[in-house]
């Protein structure tokens, strides 16, 4: 479990309508409504916002939903506001049930051939029950398609995390971070895409400033199981160097982590969506407590309208 879950972002959705292709244009509602529920079992529940790992598994029913309005849609602009809510009931552990609010606008326009988008978003989260964080993020990007199979996207992103418990106040922070990601379009829904993200995360507490290093590599493609199922596979490596001395460790304090990640997506009954996915995470510290490895399955069932 992990308390930030990402979402999909502008430079996602122009992808998307670039991938899709549809033959027939079909004029769609401005608004959009799913509603999601799901199982998983995670074998270590950790809270990495708090570095904290409760080294025993467990089994949590999910729950979801989202709801957006696109006020506009057009050639030269576009603009959409939505909203998102996931919850987490575990079976044991209920001090770690998550429940996450968010909120975001979007704001699109095209200039040559450059798509430029600025992003907003505010997450409200809960974990135990109890007020935990709140996050502003604000992403302006950039993307281009060049030729007909490689989709360039690029950023900055500004995240604010204001925590609500007074024993993880030195936690607050502000983090500024420029990402990159190609997209190579090989066709019939196929894809694959590498990523670099660099952060600067800067705390009240001078032991938990670091410099971040992000790489993503993945794969999309089109199974023959039932009509539009999709696979998708990504590794992801994150490294964090601290830039303090940390006096418990009496050095400076390092994190790696490998992700490995592989889904299988299958619509049916027009309107419902299944997803199977399986993650590893492989984490290394020298903080002891983050030495760990993390198997975790989900499955989702989706509802959209």
């Amino acid at each position: 479990m992990s308390v930030i879950k990402s979402q999909p972002g502008l430079a996602t959705a122009v992808l998307l309508s670039l991938c899709a292709a549809p033959a027939i244009a079909e004029e769609k509602s401005p608004f959009e409504l799913s509603l999601e529920v799901g199982a998983e079992y995670d074998s270590n529940i950790t809270v990495d916002a708090t570095d904290v790992t409760s080294r025993q598994g467990d089994e949590a029913l999910l729950l979801g939903g989202a709801a957006g309005y696109q006020f506009v849609k057009n050639d030269d602009f576009k603009l959409k506001a939505r909203y998102t809510f996931s919850q987490s009931l575990h079976m044991d552990l209920t001090e770690f049930d998550l429940q996450i609010h968010g909120a975001s606008l979007e704001a699109g326009t095209k200039v040559g051939d450059l798509d430029l988008g600025l992003a907003y978003r505010y997450n409200y989260i809960t974990l135990g029950s109890e007020s935990f964080l709140d996050m502003h993020t604000i992403n302006p990007t950039v993307s281009t398609l060049i030729g007909t199979k490689a989709f360039v996207t690029g950023g900055y992103e500004y995240l604010k995390q204001d925590f609500k418990q007074t024993n993880l106040l030195e936690r607050n922070a502000n983090r500024h971070s420029g990402h990159a990601s190609v997209y190579f379009l090989l066709g019939d829904g196929r894809t694959i895409n590498v990523g670099y993200k660099l952060s600067k995360h800067d705390t009240i507490a001078d032991d938990l400033v670091y410099w971040g290093h992000t790489f993503d590599v993945g794969v999309k493609l089109p199974v023959g199981i039932v009509e539009d199922s999709v696979f998708r596979a990504r590794y992801r490596y994150r490294q964090k160097d601290y830039s303090n001395i940390d006096l418990d460790l009496g050095e400076k304090r390092w994190d790696k982590k490998h992700y490995i990640r592989a889904s299988l997506e299958a619509p049916f009954f027009e309107s419902f969506t299944g997803k199977l996915e399986y993650e590893y995470t492989d984490s290394s510290s020298n903080l002891q407590t983050l030495n760990y490895d993390n198997h975790l399955v989900t499955f989702t069932l989706t509802w959209e309208l």
